[in-house]
């Protein structure tokens, strides 16, 4: 064998293992096997703390794919994680993905939970994931920052505890004293004292009630026969108005027409017209009336005592008086 074939024949056998090798690295550090068809899905999470690339995408238990780099946003605030997931395993587009832990120190994974279908549902409904496609992740659970939560939360009971056990002291050194405690004790007796008293009271009201039960219930029926006979009136009245509602209109109106009349009679006597009116507004008249009513109270005067001289006198006497004579002295015996 020609030594030159021999060594271009060791080298070909290298360079195969060498890209064999090169193959497989690549592979795994992909997350694919060999002659499997894969696609690819970007996942934002807000953190990728713990995760590594080559992690197990998995789901129910299931290992269907693999991390193949997490990367930091522009934005700094989240991170896109490229996956790979096998072709023949589909993910339904209602999936959730977060990061989850083998153990309680294990290596950390993406974890997809499908929603549970409704009876007779199927994903078809929902579609699919496909190539290229962007999900949103949940945030993972943060060990370091619940332990930073929960020392806050310890320091903020901390001094809860301490502002409880402050006011149990000033409770216990004001409200719990020997002054307050006495005075409540007085209060409660006294209260003791008044409760008896309104026993006794009320008990004295229910034999007052219990005594005069008949004369309350006669008072009572009293009070029914009135209430029914002012119903009765009130009927009445309400019938007596309903059925003389226009003799009451009529009257009303001929009261309006007779307050009217007098207005008109009352404003002729103010502007002096008629015999009356002169009367009121001539003085002159108003004189020669006076001295009429005088010389007529003067002749009623005359005719009162000739009327008192008749009756004592007689008409004879009145018409016929007798002489008066003068009477001779009576003779001396």
């Amino acid at each position: 064998m020609n030594q030159s074939n021999y060594a271009a024949r060791v080298g070909f056998f290298v360079a195969v293992g060498l890209a064999l090798i090169a193959l497989l690295v690549l592979n795994f550090s992909q997350g694919l096997t060999l002659f499997n068809p894969t696609y690819t899905l970007h996942l934002m999470m807000p953190s990728g703390a713990g995760l590594k690339p080559a992690a197990d995408v998995m789901m129910a238990g299931v290992p269907v794919g693999k991390v193949v780099s997490p990367a930091l946003n522009p934005d700094g605030r989240s991170v896109n994680i490229t996956l790979t997931i096998l072709q023949k395993y589909k993910i339904p587009k209602d999936a959730t993905f977060h990061i989850d832990s083998l153990g309680f120190l294990g290596d950390q994974y993406i974890e997809v939970s499908p929603v549970p279908l409704m009876p007779g549902a199927t994903n078809s409904e929902t579609g699919y994931l496909h190539n290229g496609e962007t999900v949103q992740g949940e945030a993972s659970f943060n060990l370091l920052a619940a332990e930073r939560s929960t020392a806050d939360l310890l320091e903020q009971v901390r001094k809860t505890i301490k502002d409880v056990d402050q006011a149990i002291t000033n409770v216990n050194r004001t409200v719990l004293s020997d002054q307050t405690l006495k005075e409540f004790a007085t209060a409660i007796s006294n209260f003791a004292s008044v409760t008896q008293i309104a026993i006794k009271t009320v008990q004295g009201a229910d034999d007052l009630v219990q005594t005069n039960s008949p004369a309350v219930a006669a008072t009572v029926t009293n009070l029914e026969a009135v209430s029914e006979k002012f119903s009765l009136m009130a009927d009445q009245v309400e019938l007596i108005i309903t059925t003389n509602t226009g003799s009451v209109n009529d009257a009303v109106k001929n009261l309006r027409d007779t307050t009217a009349s007098f207005k008109q009679l009352a404003a002729g006597l103010q502007a002096g017209k008629g015999l009356a009116g002169g009367l009121l507004n001539d003085e002159e008249m108003k004189s020669e009336a006076t001295a009429l009513v005088s010389n007529a109270n003067v002749v009623a005067a005359e005719f009162s005592d000739f009327g008192s001289n008749l009756n004592k006198e007689g008409i004879w006497r009145m018409l016929w008086k007798p002489k008066h004579t003068e009477r001779s002295p009576d003779p001396v015996h």
